[in-house]
């Protein structure tokens, strides 16, 4: 069994190390791209938490009392 657990090892060392060409070319502006992406989306979804977090809240709180059993106030 140790030698079975020693070859699977050795193969699967031989393959992380092992050098192959990475057919791959990132753009140099990839990141830029990125960033107007997800920079408004960022906006969007934490603008949208500052405008309804009260309400939110509220709801959740009503919520939780709910569950908790308690009358709400």
């Amino acid at each position: 069994m140790l030698s079975s657990v020693r070859f699977a090892l050795s193969v699967l060392l031989v393959l992380l190390l092992s050098m192959s060409p990475a057919y791959a070319y990132i753009d140099p502006n990839a990141g830029g791209l990125l960033f107007q992406l997800l920079a408004p989306l960022f906006a969007a979804v934490l603008g949208g938490w500052l405008f309804l977090r009260r309400w939110i809240s509220d709801l959740a709180r009503r919520l939780w009392r709910r569950v908790l059993g308690r009358p709400e106030e």
